[in-house]
């Protein structure tokens, strides 16, 4: 009898924790469940911002295609109706550039000095100020400029080229 009490309860036992095992998935299941519904409506708000988004800049890109279309047209309307500058009083022959460097095909000076240009008077320097040695380490040879050129002199009997001039 005892045995059986026993087997009775542990069955019992077994039988709760089953039950309660699978009460506790169930109610996993649920709430898995729930999550999921809650993170695809997530998603999906999301999607729908991102599109609206898409859609607002798609129409802004428009508005902006069309107002610069339109500033555009404007711009070329003004541009036809422009009177042009004449430009037979520029030197060009039937009022067109010839392109050529003639000095014709210039336009006219949009200003011109009244007072005509005069060189600036400069004394020579004194030969005293030419030999005086500067702050650099050059000889005073080498800052006078008014040395004569050094000229090499070779007689035309010894003539070479190059590598091919042997001594004799």
């Amino acid at each position: 009898k005892k045995k059986k009490r026993k087997l009775s309860k542990e069955m019992a036992e077994k039988a709760t924790k089953e039950l309660e095992k699978m009460q506790l998935q169930e109610k996993a299941e649920v709430k898995y469940k729930e999550w999921l519904k809650k993170k695809r409506a997530e998603e999906a708000e999301k999607k729908k911002k991102e599109k609206e988004k898409e859609k607002e800049r798609e129409a802004e890109l428009q508005e902006k295609k069309a107002r610069s279309e339109k500033i555009f047209k404007e711009w070329l309307q003004n541009a036809r109706n422009k009177p042009r500058p004449l430009l037979y009083g520029y030197g060009f022959p039937h009022g067109k550039s010839a392109g050529g460097a003639d000095g014709n095909s210039y336009p006219a000076p949009a200003y011109c000095n009244p007072i005509p240009w005069k060189p600036v008077h400069v004394p020579p320097p004194k030969e005293d100020s030419v030999f005086t040695m500067k702050k650099s380490k050059r000889p005073v040879s080498c800052q006078s400029h008014t040395s004569s050129p050094v000229v090499i002199y070779k007689p035309k009997n010894n003539l070479c080229v190059g590598s091919l001039c042997r001594k004799q």
